[in-house]
């Protein structure tokens, strides 16, 4: 009983979400008894409890507060037309408490920095294979000309991203965040619905929040050395701090070998739990969203997309990863969890579309899974904070005991009852079918 009251599932008053006519949220503020579970419309509920998981990690589930636990499950129906209609489960409250994204932040950027170069390119005729020369202007800047795990031997912008997508790398999302700009991401998520978003810095430590307001110069050339296009560099004198709610975070913040006071994570990245994970079912499901909550890329761009977030890193040649060094399941966390190694066949047929984010004891993953046997189909989010302890940044996190099998565990059980669910019409995922053939 004192579990089940614990657990808040948002799930009684269906609103469609305005001008999203295939997209509603199931809400629900009152608190189920153990006993009322099957007299509510509770699918996540139903799902957890048929699964023990409710038992097996108890401490989360008594103290969701302390472990920042937010798990956000859609359900997909599609019609007679394939059209995907969407239903959002909420388990507990969308909350704007502060939690460090981390690698999160790194699906819009990717985004965003495709809409950019297609904008570039009706004009320079610039692509996201265009070669790079990136210049400095700024303290902590650095300049980079060739790049030799690329196949042509130059950065990018498109292999920028498949380092992002296949690895989280975060030298590659600073290259991003830099081509990219904070006044230019800021000022898109805003417009395209996203208020709360705060993207203010580098994944570099040592870039202050100073030198985060200023980026690099970028030339586009082709492979001839002709200059296509170039952009200055630019810097944001603008406000850099975020709106979330008790940015203070820890007992205490490792720095230098000592433990200093706990941090105040104002001035650091931020964007709300929710937004991540519409983030990615827009880009999943574009024409579930109104047109100006939607990013402005190509077919091809979503393709690519796709094809990246869903690669394991030993599938790619340009960047090659070794396996001994880049496990399978580096940024495939829920279903997967604690399996470092994938077989082909089950990798063959399930596919997890995603993004993760993994630092100061917060663990996320935001994912679109698909199995192409049984033409099952589901997003899931879950965020956690992980770090009894209460200290940042000393490594000491509950990781591996905690939460990677709590999300390995859930994501199976949302599979299971996902291949079980009967549906009207079984979703043709025949779009996916040859993605993860090698693509370099």
């Amino acid at each position: 009983m004192k579990l089940w009251c614990a657990i808040v599932l948002v799930i009684a008053a269906l609103q469609p979400c305005t001008g999203q006519s295939n997209l509603i949220d199931s809400i629900n503020p009152t608190l189920p008894a153990y006993h009322d579970v099957k007299k509510v419309n509770s699918v996540l509920l139903e799902i957890i409890h048929s699964n023990s998981l409710e038992l097996k990690y108890h401490k989360v589930f008594e103290h969701p507060s302390k472990y920042h636990f937010q798990v956000i499950y859609t359900q997909i129906n599609r019609d007679s037309n394939n059209v995907a209609h969407l239903k959002r489960h909420y388990l507990y409250s969308p909350s704007t408490r502060y939690y460090y994204p981390a690698s999160l932040v790194k699906l819009p950027l990717v985004a965003l920095a495709l809409e950019k170069v297609d904008s570039l390119n009706k004009v320079y005729g610039v692509t996201k294979e265009t070669r790079l020369a990136i210049d400095s202007a700024y303290k902590c800047e650095t300049v980079e000309y060739r790049d030799t795990t690329a196949k042509r031997g130059y950065p990018s912008i498109a292999h920028f991203i498949k380092q992002m997508l296949l690895v989280s790398d975060n030298y590659a999302y600073s290259r991003i965040y830099e081509f990219l700009g904070p006044k230019y991401i800021n000022r898109r998520l805003h417009e395209m619905g996203y208020t709360d978003a705060m993207i203010n810095q580098r994944f570099n430590p040592h870039c202050d929040s100073t030198a985060n307001r200023h980026t690099n110069p970028f030339t586009f050339l082709t492979d001839d050395s002709t200059v296509l296009y170039k952009q200055p560099a630019d810097s944001n004198m603008g406000n850099i701090q975020n709106v979330a709610e008790h940015t203070i975070i820890g007992k205490g913040y490792r720095e230098d070998a000592k433990v200093k006071t706990a941090r105040d994570f104002r001035r650091n990245n931020y964007m709300p739990f929710k937004n991540e994970n519409d983030i990615l079912l827009s880009i999943i499901f574009p024409n579930a969203f109104p047109s100006k909550n939607r990013f402005r890329i190509t077919d091809d761009d979503y393709t690519f997309l796709y094809t990246y977030m869903g690669m394991l890193p030993r599938e790619s040649d340009y960047p090659h990863y070794d396996r001994k060094s880049y496990a399978d399941n580096l940024k495939k966390y829920i279903y997967y969890g604690m399996t470092d190694t994938i077989s082909d066949s089950a990798i063959g047929n399930i596919r997890s579309m995603n993004i993760v984010g993994r630092a100061y004891g917060f663990l996320s993953d935001c994912t679109y899974m698909i199995d192409t046997t049984t033409h099952s189909e589901f997003c899931l989010s879950v965020l956690m904070y992980l770090n009894e302890r209460n200290v940042l940044n000393d490594g000491k996190y509950e990781y591996k005991t905690i939460g990677l099998p709590f999300m390995s565990d859930l994501g199976q059980a949302v599979m299971e009852y996902e291949n079980k669910r009967k549906r009207k019409h079984p979703a043709d995922l025949s779009k996916f079918r040859n993605l993860w053939t090698k693509k370099n």
